[in-house]
């Protein structure tokens, strides 16, 4: 279903951006999306309700975008490989200290120096 107005003028303000650009609300599937010419599909909004958030999305996933959208992409799996690095090594190190604290707890049991 197309929606040609709405109260934020969301449907406007996305065509603003291109022309080209139609909101629609899918009611099959409770979604809604943008789609372009020819009523080819872009995107499928990830909110429930029709909000500024849409032309935000509809800007930051533009094509002319692709490069920095793959940049960000790729920063953001470094530093999700960075951080499961350090928590891979935070654990090795808290089992061999744990190790360690028993071997030589052990030891002090036994009674050796």
């Amino acid at each position: 279903m197309l929606i040609e107005g709405d109260v934020h003028d969301i449907a406007l303000r996305l065509k603003e951006i291109d022309p080209a650009y139609s909101l629609h609300y899918e009611p099959r599937s409770a979604r809604f999306e943008l789609r372009g010419k020819e009523g080819e599909l872009l995107i499928v909004f990830p909110y429930d309700r029709i909000d500024a958030r849409m032309v935000e999305h509809a800007r930051r996933t533009r094509r002319e975008r692709l490069k920095a959208i793959v940049e960000e992409m790729e920063r953001a799996n470094c530093e999700a490989e960075a951080r499961a690095l350090r928590a891979q090594e935070k654990h090795a190190e808290d089992a061999l200290r744990e190790g360690a604290d028993r071997y030589y707890a052990e030891k002090r049991r036994q009674g050796a120096p």
